[in-house]
């Protein structure tokens, strides 16, 4: 018979085999374990750019150790891998690109991975961009968008808007690209993703120049560049100096504009980034063909050419055929550079571009002249006006765009702040109901005033947020109306408030101490500022208000419909325009103030004389009184 210690052998040996399982089980199991949590870790580090390689060698050698971290049959990270290689690495034709990332899009729906069908949409929207035009990536941006915001993903709804947002810009919608951009700096900013943020400032500053905010988008690309060199982070301080370079070539200042694309353009080499350097060569061609250097310009192009080709970048064929047929014209041949004019003419049709299709129209009008060809310089030179009158409804959606946009964030965030405040003001009434019932009521009084406070500064913010519109006028020199006009303008108004028992209001605005620009620096430059003077008051102006000059530097606004509280806005508006108008471009230093004098219409007593005089003396006292400030005249008061 066995003895116990016989019997329990069996059992030990058992308990020993399944204890060294368990251990080598684990061990097995330990491994992918860690090389997944290795993957993820370094696959956010690159995915939120702390990992940031300056050369494409040294993207794909970082996109290699990612893709050694993938665990073997780990379908997910694979993917992740792949969307990542999309984005960052993938070195092909637009179509073969196109193809990879419909296949990823597949492989994601299949494995229900919505992060990843996300971003393949992205990939494939950037290459559609490359291989059409960037209106036909607008759909995959979208779509990506729309999943980030159905899963409640921020961050990737803030990456998406700002691939819609590029292309929106690139397509003149800057209005609307800007507000991409501004809502996903909004999320980047709050999140703690000091990266994304600051590559997004790059997407601000461009959607400024593009909006003709000078001095924004030279603030934004200033601080990026002192950052760039701050670190020695060439990649930034190449982005850096390209959008400069643009925005200098914009402004007028070649030279300067030519010595930022020089300094990119090595920049581009160290990094070996083929599409910048194929922008910049772009970018130096249109500099030499302002400056008259027109086979410099076709050297250049030369040399962008190969670089698009390379990356099967289609999308700048029509700068490159606009910047080809300027030079040409430039040389003197014209025949040529029609032919190109049209060839770049269908490519702009295509890409919706009307700031180069009015640029187009106007040399292809010289080149017509030229050969004598008068008709048909008539016929583009009425389409520029049309042009013309295209980008001036853009530039007031663009404005109505911002506005709106600027309103309903201050009413948002003015409403999420009166949430915390309430949410506060709540928990503190629940401890001092737990403390002392005195200090409850004494809450109860704070919050009473705090709400009260929030209400007044909404209506507030309301206020400012209304902006103007304008309308064009007929003055030779400032294109607004002639005196003539504006006094009948202002009388029609006159009579039909009177008619239909309606405010009227009337501004009288004059630059102070003109004379002594005019002395300073001459009278071209005078003329130049009168004209910004009335366009910028012309653009801050309503749909249906009206603006005249008078005569040397004194301008009349007429209000419709239109109190004297609404009135004193508009003045104070005018007035700040006026002081705020960007003209060191016009000479160094320079800087202007405006006094302004507004009356309100008295029905029973005043004619359109006794008006004009009320706002007349009001805008005198205004400079009596110190100028660069908004008067009152004549009998009615402000309440």
């Amino acid at each position: 018979m066995p003895t116990s210690t016989a019997r329990a052998k069996p059992l030990l040996r058992a308990v020993s085999i399944l204890i060294v399982c368990l251990f080598l089980g684990r061990a097995f199991a330990a491994a992918p374990s860690e090389q997944a949590a290795a993957f993820d870790q370094y696959a956010g580090r690159l995915e939120r750019g702390e990992i940031s390689p300056d050369t494409q060698a040294g993207v794909l050698e970082a996109l290699g150790h990612m893709k050694s971290l993938v665990p073997p049959g780990d379908a997910r990270r694979e993917l992740r891998y792949r969307y990542m290689y999309c984005i960052l690495g993938l070195d092909t034709s637009p179509e073969q690109a196109i193809a990879y990332a419909d296949k990823g899009i597949e492989d994601a729906r299949r494995l229900g991975y919505v992060e990843a069908e996300i971003n393949f949409h992205f990939c494939r929207g950037a290459n559609q961009e490359a291989l059409t035009t960037p209106r036909d990536a607008l759909a995959d941006y979208d779509a990506g968008i729309a999943l980030a915001r159905q899963h409640e993903d921020q961050r990737l709804v803030a990456d998406g808007l700002t691939w819609r947002g590029s292309v929106q810009s690139l397509l003149g919608e800057h209005a609307l690209a800007l507000v991409d951009f501004l809502e996903a700096q909004k999320f980047y900013e709050t999140s703690g993703a000091p990266v994304e943020s600051e590559d997004n400032l790059f997407n601000i500053a461009v959607a400024y120049r593009r909006l003709g905010e000078e001095t924004q988008a030279r603030e934004y690309l200033g601080k990026l560049l002192t950052l760039g060199e701050q670190r020695h982070d060439r990649a930034q301080q190449l982005g850096a100096h390209m959008e400069l370079g643009f925005l200098e070539s914009e402004a007028g200042n070649q030279a300067s504009a030519e010595r930022h694309l020089r300094r990119a353009l090595v920049l581009a080499q160290a990094v070996d980034s083929r599409s910048r350097g194929a922008s910049i060569h772009l970018g130096l061609a249109q500099v030499d063909n302002l400056q008259g250097r027109y086979q410099e310009a076709l050297a250049e192009l030369e040399k962008a050419k190969p670089g698009f080709a390379r990356m099967g970048d289609r999308s700048n064929r029509d700068m490159i055929m606009l910047q080809t047929a300027e030079a040409h014209a430039g040389m003197g041949r014209h025949a040529e550079a029609i032919e190109e004019y049209g060839q770049a003419e269908k490519l702009l049709q295509q890409s919706g571009n009307l700031r180069y299709l009015a640029e187009l129209l106007d040399a292809r009008a010289r080149s017509y002249q030229a050969l004598n060809h008068l008709d048909l310089a008539v016929a583009d030179l009425r389409r520029l006006v049309s042009v013309h009158e295209a980008l001036d409804r853009k530039a007031h959606s663009d404005n109505a765009t911002l506005m709106n946009y600027q309103f309903q964030t201050a009413q948002r965030d003015q409403e999420n702040r009166r949430l915390a405040a309430d949410r506060a003001l709540k928990e503190q009434q629940l401890e001092s109901l737990e403390r002392v019932r005195h200090w409850q009521r004494l809450a109860l009084v704070l919050g009473g005033v705090l709400i009260v406070l929030l209400l007044w500064l909404a209506l507030r913010q309301f206020r400012r947020s209304r902006k103007l519109h304008r309308l064009a006028m007929t003055d030779p020199l400032t294109g607004i109306a002639n005196r003539r006009h504006i006094e009948q303008l202002a009388q029609r108004a006159l009579a039909h408030a009177g008619a239909n028992g309606e405010p009227l209001c009337v501004l009288v605005l004059d630059v102070d101490h003109f004379k002594a620009v005019n002395d300073a620096f001459g009278h071209a430059v005078g003329d130049q500022v009168l004209v910004r003077v009335a366009q910028s008051c012309k653009q801050a102006l309503r749909r249906f208000d009206m603006i005249g000059r008078l005569g040397g530097e004194e301008f009349l606004v007429v209000l419709p419909d239109t109190s004297l509280e609404l009135g004193l806005q508009i003045a104070e508006r005018l007035r700040r325009k006026v002081e705020t108008l960007p003209l060191a471009n016009l000479a160094p230093g320079l800087q202007i103030t405006a006094s302004v004098g507004a009356a309100v219409a008295d029905h029973d007593a005043d004619d359109l004389a006794e008006l004009i005089r009320r706002a007349d003396n009001a805008m005198y006292r205004a400079k009596d009184a110190g100028r660069n400030r908004v008067e009152v005249g004549g009998r009615a008061q402000v309440v």
